[in-house]
Protein backbone atom coordinates (compact mmCIF):
# COMPACT_ATOMS: atom_id res chain seq x y z
CA UNK A 1 0.00 0.00 0.00
CA UNK A 2 2.76 2.61 0.71
CA UNK A 3 5.09 1.41 -2.42
CA UNK A 4 1.53 2.27 -4.19
CA UNK A 5 1.29 5.64 -2.73
CA UNK A 6 4.39 6.54 -3.33
CA UNK A 7 4.20 5.81 -7.53
CA UNK A 8 1.51 7.89 -7.50
CA UNK A 9 2.92 10.97 -5.91
CA UNK A 10 5.03 13.59 -7.69
CA UNK A 11 7.14 15.99 -6.33
CA UNK A 12 6.20 19.56 -6.98
CA UNK A 13 9.19 20.60 -8.79
CA UNK A 14 8.04 17.90 -11.66
CA UNK A 15 4.47 19.39 -11.73
CA UNK A 16 3.27 21.29 -14.42
CA UNK A 17 2.52 24.92 -13.99
CA UNK A 18 -1.18 25.27 -14.74
CA UNK A 19 -1.47 27.24 -18.12
CA UNK A 20 -3.81 30.50 -18.84
CA UNK A 21 -7.55 30.30 -18.17
CA UNK A 22 -9.48 30.12 -21.17
CA UNK A 23 -10.75 33.62 -20.93
CA UNK A 24 -7.46 34.75 -21.82
CA UNK A 25 -6.67 32.97 -24.95
CA UNK A 26 -9.64 34.28 -26.15
CA UNK A 27 -8.77 38.08 -25.24
CA UNK A 28 -5.75 37.08 -27.48
CA UNK A 29 -7.26 36.18 -29.99
CA UNK A 30 -9.56 38.15 -30.74
CA UNK A 31 -6.53 40.77 -30.41
CA UNK A 32 -4.21 39.19 -32.90
CA UNK A 33 -7.63 39.08 -35.30
CA UNK A 34 -8.82 42.51 -35.20
CA UNK A 35 -4.91 43.74 -35.51
CA UNK A 36 -4.58 44.53 -39.18
CA UNK A 37 -1.36 43.04 -40.74
CA UNK A 38 0.91 45.60 -41.74
CA UNK A 39 1.77 46.06 -45.59
CA UNK A 40 5.19 47.47 -45.28
CA UNK A 41 7.68 45.14 -43.61
CA UNK A 42 9.07 47.18 -40.61
CA UNK A 43 12.36 47.68 -42.27
CA UNK A 44 11.01 49.36 -45.36
CA UNK A 45 8.80 51.44 -42.62
CA UNK A 46 11.90 52.18 -41.08
CA UNK A 47 13.92 53.11 -43.87
CA UNK A 48 11.34 55.24 -45.10
CA UNK A 49 10.98 57.39 -41.71
CA UNK A 50 14.93 57.53 -41.65
CA UNK A 51 14.59 59.92 -45.21
CA UNK A 52 11.70 61.68 -43.73
CA UNK A 53 12.96 62.96 -40.52
CA UNK A 54 15.59 65.17 -42.74
CA UNK A 55 13.35 66.00 -44.87
CA UNK A 56 10.83 67.37 -42.27
CA UNK A 57 13.51 69.16 -40.49
CA UNK A 58 14.37 71.16 -44.48
CA UNK A 59 10.67 71.85 -44.37
CA UNK A 60 10.45 73.45 -41.35
CA UNK A 61 13.09 75.58 -41.85
CA UNK A 62 12.16 76.60 -45.05
CA UNK A 63 8.76 77.40 -44.18
CA UNK A 64 9.92 80.00 -41.85
CA UNK A 65 12.23 81.09 -44.24
CA UNK A 66 9.23 81.64 -46.14
CA UNK A 67 6.80 83.10 -43.69
CA UNK A 68 8.64 85.50 -41.47
CA UNK A 69 12.18 85.88 -43.75
CA UNK A 70 14.56 83.98 -41.23
CA UNK A 71 18.00 82.32 -42.71
CA UNK A 72 17.67 78.61 -43.31
CA UNK A 73 20.89 78.08 -41.78
CA UNK A 74 21.99 80.02 -38.43
CA UNK A 75 23.44 83.44 -39.51
CA UNK A 76 26.55 83.38 -37.84
CA UNK A 77 27.75 80.19 -40.13
CA UNK A 78 30.06 82.00 -42.66
CA UNK A 79 32.29 83.24 -38.98
CA UNK A 80 32.33 80.36 -37.15
CA UNK A 81 35.57 78.32 -36.94
CA UNK A 82 35.13 75.56 -39.46
CA UNK A 83 36.65 72.74 -37.03
CA UNK A 84 34.60 73.80 -34.08
CA UNK A 85 31.30 73.67 -36.80
CA UNK A 86 32.25 70.66 -37.63
CA UNK A 87 32.25 69.08 -34.28
CA UNK A 88 29.44 70.46 -32.84
CA UNK A 89 27.71 68.91 -35.87
CA UNK A 90 28.93 65.85 -35.90
CA UNK A 91 28.46 65.19 -32.10
CA UNK A 92 24.53 66.31 -32.15
CA UNK A 93 23.98 64.22 -35.47
CA UNK A 94 25.98 61.21 -33.57
CA UNK A 95 23.56 61.88 -30.59
CA UNK A 96 20.26 61.77 -32.48
CA UNK A 97 21.25 58.83 -34.77
CA UNK A 98 22.48 57.09 -31.97
CA UNK A 99 18.84 58.28 -29.68
CA UNK A 100 17.16 56.95 -32.64
CA UNK A 101 19.06 53.84 -33.47
CA UNK A 102 18.43 52.82 -29.95
CA UNK A 103 15.04 53.31 -30.01
CA UNK A 104 13.69 51.72 -33.10
CA UNK A 105 16.14 48.73 -33.88
CA UNK A 106 13.76 45.63 -33.40
CA UNK A 107 16.78 43.29 -32.18
CA UNK A 108 17.54 39.99 -32.26
CA UNK A 109 14.31 38.50 -31.31
CA UNK A 110 11.99 41.50 -32.22
CA UNK A 111 11.87 42.58 -29.27
CA UNK A 112 13.89 45.47 -29.64
CA UNK A 113 16.78 47.04 -26.91
CA UNK A 114 16.82 46.12 -23.80
CA UNK A 115 15.21 47.89 -21.16
CA UNK A 116 18.15 49.34 -19.44
CA UNK A 117 19.45 50.73 -22.57
CA UNK A 118 15.82 51.92 -23.29
CA UNK A 119 15.98 54.06 -19.75
CA UNK A 120 19.23 55.40 -19.92
CA UNK A 121 18.82 56.73 -23.36
CA UNK A 122 15.94 58.27 -22.60
CA UNK A 123 17.10 59.79 -19.18
CA UNK A 124 20.57 60.72 -20.82
CA UNK A 125 19.84 62.57 -24.18
CA UNK A 126 18.67 66.15 -23.14
CA UNK A 127 21.69 66.20 -20.55
CA UNK A 128 24.05 64.94 -23.22
CA UNK A 129 22.80 67.19 -25.84
CA UNK A 130 23.07 70.08 -22.74
CA UNK A 131 27.09 69.35 -22.07
CA UNK A 132 27.65 69.49 -25.93
CA UNK A 133 26.34 72.87 -26.22
CA UNK A 134 28.29 74.18 -23.01
CA UNK A 135 31.23 72.43 -23.68
CA UNK A 136 31.80 73.03 -27.15
CA UNK A 137 29.66 77.03 -27.58
CA UNK A 138 29.59 78.04 -31.30
CA UNK A 139 30.20 81.58 -31.01
CA UNK A 140 31.06 83.96 -33.61
CA UNK A 141 33.41 87.37 -32.90
CA UNK A 142 31.77 88.69 -35.77
CA UNK A 143 30.21 91.95 -35.21
CA UNK A 144 27.00 91.21 -37.22
CA UNK A 145 26.91 88.11 -35.82
CA UNK A 146 27.25 88.98 -32.19
CA UNK A 147 24.27 92.11 -33.06
CA UNK A 148 22.32 89.15 -34.62
CA UNK A 149 22.28 86.88 -31.60
CA UNK A 150 21.81 90.09 -29.41
CA UNK A 151 18.33 90.34 -31.08
CA UNK A 152 16.75 87.09 -30.09
CA UNK A 153 14.31 86.19 -27.94
CA UNK A 154 15.87 85.57 -24.59
CA UNK A 155 13.63 82.50 -24.06
CA UNK A 156 13.32 81.33 -27.70
CA UNK A 157 9.79 81.44 -28.38
CA UNK A 158 10.62 80.80 -32.10
CA UNK A 159 12.93 78.26 -31.37
CA UNK A 160 10.16 76.48 -29.56
CA UNK A 161 7.80 76.58 -32.43
CA UNK A 162 10.40 74.81 -34.04
CA UNK A 163 11.07 72.51 -32.11
CA UNK A 164 7.81 71.58 -31.53
CA UNK A 165 7.19 71.20 -36.02
CA UNK A 166 9.84 69.04 -35.76
CA UNK A 167 9.74 67.02 -32.60
CA UNK A 168 6.07 66.26 -33.18
CA UNK A 169 6.42 65.04 -36.89
CA UNK A 170 9.06 62.54 -35.89
CA UNK A 171 7.41 61.33 -32.93
CA UNK A 172 4.70 60.68 -34.96
CA UNK A 173 6.78 59.28 -38.25
CA UNK A 174 8.51 57.24 -35.63
CA UNK A 175 5.66 56.25 -33.55
CA UNK A 176 3.96 55.24 -36.98
CA UNK A 177 6.65 53.17 -38.21
CA UNK A 178 6.74 50.98 -35.23
CA UNK A 179 3.03 50.69 -34.91
CA UNK A 180 2.24 47.10 -33.49
CA UNK A 181 5.66 46.18 -33.31
CA UNK A 182 6.49 46.56 -29.55
CA UNK A 183 5.58 43.73 -27.89
CA UNK A 184 7.28 44.28 -24.30
CA UNK A 185 8.51 47.91 -22.54
CA UNK A 186 6.32 50.05 -24.58
CA UNK A 187 6.61 52.59 -22.21
CA UNK A 188 9.99 53.10 -22.30
CA UNK A 189 10.39 52.53 -25.87
CA UNK A 190 7.93 55.26 -25.69
CA UNK A 191 10.07 57.23 -23.82
CA UNK A 192 13.37 56.89 -25.98
CA UNK A 193 11.10 57.85 -29.22
CA UNK A 194 10.43 60.99 -27.39
CA UNK A 195 14.08 61.44 -26.78
CA UNK A 196 15.14 60.68 -30.63
CA UNK A 197 11.96 63.38 -31.71
CA UNK A 198 13.16 65.76 -29.06
CA UNK A 199 16.93 65.40 -30.35
CA UNK A 200 15.98 65.61 -34.30
CA UNK A 201 14.56 68.86 -33.05
CA UNK A 202 17.82 69.92 -31.31
CA UNK A 203 19.99 69.14 -34.15
CA UNK A 204 17.76 70.93 -36.37
CA UNK A 205 18.17 74.39 -34.33
CA UNK A 206 21.82 74.06 -33.84
CA UNK A 207 21.65 74.58 -37.56
CA UNK A 208 19.51 76.96 -37.37
CA UNK A 209 19.73 79.11 -34.23
CA UNK A 210 23.12 81.01 -33.78
CA UNK A 211 22.16 81.48 -29.76
CA UNK A 212 24.80 80.45 -27.17
CA UNK A 213 23.02 82.67 -24.31
CA UNK A 214 22.62 79.74 -21.59
CA UNK A 215 18.96 80.38 -20.77
CA UNK A 216 17.80 80.11 -24.59
CA UNK A 217 19.47 76.76 -25.25
CA UNK A 218 18.51 75.41 -21.54
CA UNK A 219 14.66 76.90 -22.57
CA UNK A 220 14.32 76.15 -26.55
CA UNK A 221 16.90 73.90 -27.21
CA UNK A 222 17.23 71.63 -24.25
CA UNK A 223 13.95 71.39 -22.20
CA UNK A 224 11.44 70.43 -26.07
CA UNK A 225 13.82 67.20 -25.88
CA UNK A 226 12.54 66.53 -21.91
CA UNK A 227 9.12 67.97 -22.97
CA UNK A 228 9.14 64.87 -25.85
CA UNK A 229 10.85 62.47 -23.92
CA UNK A 230 7.71 62.63 -21.19
CA UNK A 231 4.91 63.06 -24.44
CA UNK A 232 6.52 59.43 -25.96
CA UNK A 233 5.64 58.08 -22.74
CA UNK A 234 2.42 58.69 -22.46
CA UNK A 235 1.34 58.76 -26.19
CA UNK A 236 3.65 56.33 -28.12
CA UNK A 237 2.49 52.93 -25.90
CA UNK A 238 -0.96 53.15 -27.19
CA UNK A 239 0.36 53.21 -30.52
CA UNK A 240 3.51 50.78 -30.67
CA UNK A 241 2.09 47.59 -28.70
CA UNK A 242 0.40 44.98 -30.58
Amino acid sequence: MIEKDFAHEIPRRFESAPGPPDELHARLATAIAETPAPQWPLRHRLALVACALPCAVAITLLGRHALFGRSVLRADLRSLPPEQLALELALIALLTAGTTAVAVRPGPAGFGSAARLLGATSLATAPTFLVFALLFPLQSADPEAVLASARLHPFGLPCMAVAAIVGTFALGALSRALRHAVPVSARLRGAALGAASGAWAGLALVIHCPASALLHVLASHVAPIAVFTVLGVLVAPAFVRP
